[in-house]
């Protein structure tokens, strides 16, 4: 729920605490929480499955919430989906095949009674920003599922509906041009002040775009917050594993402590903190528990180990490089860690490295429950 100072935003749209169930029966969302603010953009984030899509539907109307509210600016509503005045995006945009693209993008300004005249204006402004003009005059048959995603876009942007409902709106939109189409969807939320739902399951889109970001996992909010707190303090370990360029590497140990020292033990050996041991450890040494590290925090140890971080050892089991960086998946025992290695390395699956592991940086949680129970300070 958005929230400045403790009070409830007025305004918000999105769903207080609704059910919603397929029409098998199954459940696609439950008790969720989830309210976008007046011209915030709220990203949507989670695996397949995870009911992204369902939330959408239930706010547009095209799901039944057993029960629970859907809020329309702040109106509890159970009109129709016309009713109602969204513009939701699809995935694969459902353009009217006998409509060119000019007519498509203005179908709605026209369904409301809007002057041509405006109309014409209002679509040919649009199509300058996602600069698809050149296209205004094909049928949607003649132009490419990338080019019918970015006029789905336009046909929602064009007007100023009571909420924008996204749902993977760049899935089929070319990787050199999403950047530029994430800016001119936020900046029409942010002109329109319109609340918006950007449901992803990229979480290079979502950290881009979204003012907030809700994590959903098995029909359930896991974790509402800012890209930065979701990624320095992910609330549980299915978070810390989604969120990240990478998967988050996992070592099961225990605390431990010396001379008022924290550390972990992972099998036969301790990974020293070299910090005091936290408030939130207090109490908790020999606590069997789940770490967490980022490939940041675990390197090449190289010829030279730093002395303040410790040295496991490891086999390569997968190699992913992005120019930049090199992240490899890394066999420790019986657990995989993530490292990263500059770009140019050399390194294949099977080969033998030795990984500098900053134990300091180790996100902490309940191996039983995967909730958080420690993170580093940032």
């Amino acid at each position: 729920m958005t929230q400045f100072d403790g009070a409830q935003v007025e305004g918000d749209t999105g769903l207080e605490r609704a059910t919603v169930v397929h029409q098998d029966g199954t459940p696609a969302l439950h008790d969720v929480t989830l309210l976008a603010g007046p011209g915030e953009l709220l990203a949507v984030l989670g695996p397949s499955g995870s009911g992204k899509s369902s939330l959408l539907r239930a706010i547009a109307g095209l799901m039944k919430v057993q029960s629970g509210r859907v809020l329309i600016r702040g109106e509890a509503t159970t009109a129709p989906t016309p009713a109602r005045n969204v513009a939701m995006v699809f995935e694969n945009a459902q353009l009217v095949p006998f409509l060119d693209v000019a007519r498509n993008m203005g179908f709605g300004l026209v369904t409301r009674k809007v002057p041509q005249h405006e109309v014409t204006r209002q679509v040919e402004a649009q199509s300058r920003r996602l600069r698809v003009s050149r296209l205004l005059h094909r049928m949607p048959t003649e132009i490419s599922a990338g080019q019918r995603g970015q006029v789905g876009i336009g046909r929602a942007l064009v007007r100023t509906p009571r909420a924008f409902l996204l749902d993977e709106p760049l899935a089929h939109v070319d990787v050199h041009e999403r950047a530029r189409m994430r800016r001119v969807i936020a900046e029409t939320v942010r002109a329109t002040k319109v609340s918006t739902l950007y449901v992803t399951h990229d979480q290079s889109d979502a950290m881009a775009i979204g003012d907030r970001i809700a994590v959903l996992n098995e029909g359930a909010v896991a974790q509402i917050g800012t890209a930065r707190e979701i990624y320095d303090r992910p609330a549980t370990l299915f978070v810390a594993d989604f969120v990240g360029e990478v998967p988050i590497g996992q070592l099961e140990g225990r605390i431990v402590e010396s001379a008022g020292v924290l550390g972990f033990q992972v099998g036969y050996r301790t990974l020293p903190t070299w910090l005091p041991v936290p408030p939130e450890l207090a109490g908790a040494v020999g606590r069997p528990v789940t770490l967490g590290l980022r490939g940041e925090d675990v390197r090449d140890a190289g010829d030279r180990p730093d002395p303040d971080h410790a040295v496991v050892f490891g086999r390569v089991r997968g190699v992913d490089r992005n120019g930049r960086d090199a992240h490899a998946k890394v066999q420790v025992g019986e657990h995989l860690l993530m490292a990263r290695f500059p770009g140019r390395t050399a390194l294949r699956i099977g080969d033998e490295v030795n990984l500098a592991v900053d134990a300091a940086r180790a996100h902490v949680f309940d191996p039983v429950t995967g909730v958080a129970l420690y993170h580093p300070p940032t």
